[in-house]
């Protein structure tokens, strides 16, 4: 018989991974000089959001743990896809509002591409946290809380390449929007 995932080993793993992504946000910004133009600004900004993306993880990954002291173990994912779902919209509107007070209209094609998948994505992970925490179809499930924990994660890990793939493209002097040309 097949053994289910351990939801302790899963987050303690998922809180290592958020770490290590914050170590590489680090050493990406100690070793890329420093410039004045909307690049650096741009890159700067995922950065930001990597580290911040990777610390709430990191939160949410630990609050599990902090649940089962206070509530029955039968309620953690309840409580925690809660607070998941209080919190996630505020995370992704912060990356937008921020985003559009600094570049306005001036994002490129891929950005709009990469903000609209995260707000379907986002959508998707809100309705499964929200479910979750009803309990209205089904019986509260780690995977729901679980999807919610990763749902940053993935986030912070996507500006991570982003950040690698604009920096090798500021190098040569191209534009990441003509990486693939």
């Amino acid at each position: 018989m097949e053994q289910a995932v351990d939801p302790n080993e899963a987050l303690l793993a998922i809180a290592e991974i958020s770490i290590a992504t914050i170590g590489f946000a680090g050493i990406m910004s100690a070793l890329r000089p420093s410039a004045s133009d909307s690049a650096d600004a741009m890159h700067r900004l995922r950065l930001r959001l990597m580290v911040e993306a990777s610390a709430s993880v990191m939160i949410f990954a630990f609050l599990p743990f902090v649940l089962a002291g206070l509530v029955d173990g039968d309620r953690i994912w309840i409580f925690g896809s809660g607070i998941l779902a209080i919190t996630s919209p505020l995370l992704v509107s912060s990356i937008y509002v921020r985003q559009r007070r600094l570049f306005g209209s001036s994002l490129i094609r891929e950005t709009l591409l990469f903000d609209t998948f995260v707000m379907i994505s986002a959508a998707v992970v809100e309705t499964a946290l929200i479910t979750n925490c009803l309990s209205a179809f089904f019986e509260p499930r780690f995977a729901a809380y679980l999807l919610g924990v990763l749902f940053p994660l993935g986030v912070a890990v996507a500006m991570f390449v982003r950040a690698i793939f604009s920096a090798d493209a500021q190098d040569r002097q191209v534009p990441p929007s003509n990486l693939s040309n």
